[in-house]
């Protein structure tokens, strides 16, 4: 894969490790427990990604929220998102969905840190955040994911000849079963700069 395809999405994550790093051995892992839900469940399908990976994050803390549905929790983020520009044209803009997330909670009067990050890295916030507990958004411009959010649920880190290869979990919203992508491969693509960008969210104690 050359430095311009970017990065390839990854279904069988073992037969891609055989593939390209045959014999490595895994040194980490930490996966959360997330629901699978798809776009096409939900109205406005299209363009409706960011919607969808909120949901999702927001349904990991369901507790919170008592019995409300995901049908319901989308329908209320996509109202806060349309507030902030959503279309089925351009979707989301990422500079706007730690403000729908900060919205949302306010409703209940919950308080959370919710942050847009523009020049991170797979320690911080991938792995911080999910060894925290905390599912977060990832934002693609390019390759297979081009204008896509997922959901990162987690990540494996495996040692392979004196190199630490690192593989972000996600949903992206199209298909059930979990992803995974190359991070290794991913950050050293010549497309990377500047055209990913992540959500956080942690709620705060009242």
């Amino acid at each position: 894969m050359s430095k311009f395809t970017g990065y390839e999405v990854i279904d069988y994550l073992y037969g891609y490790i055989t593939k390209n790093y045959n014999g490595a051995v895994l040194l980490q892992e930490k996966s959360l427990d997330l629901k699978d839900f798809l776009q096409s469940e939900f109205k406005k399908s299209n363009k409706n990604c960011s919607i969808v990976s909120i949901t999702r994050v927001l349904s990991y803390y369901d507790k919170i929220f008592g019995d409300l549905s995901e049908q319901e929790i989308f329908d209320q983020i996509f109202t806060i998102a349309q507030s902030y520009g959503f279309d089925e044209t351009v979707g989301t803009l990422p500079t706007k969905i730690d403000d729908i997330m900060k919205d949302y909670f306010r409703y209940y009067g919950i308080k959370v840190k919710a942050k847009g990050k523009y020049f991170s890295n797979f320690y911080n916030p991938v792995k911080s955040e999910i060894d925290a507990g905390r599912p977060l958004l990832m934002n693609i411009a390019f390759g297979e994911y081009h204008n896509h959010t997922v959901t990162i649920s987690g990540y494996k880190i495996f040692r392979y000849k004196g190199m630490n290869i690192k593989f972000i979990e996600v949903f992206d919203g199209w298909r059930k079963n979990k992803t995974y992508i190359d991070y290794n491969i991913f950050s050293h693509s010549l497309l990377s700069t500047g055209l990913c960008s992540y959500n956080t969210l942690a709620i705060l104690k009242n």
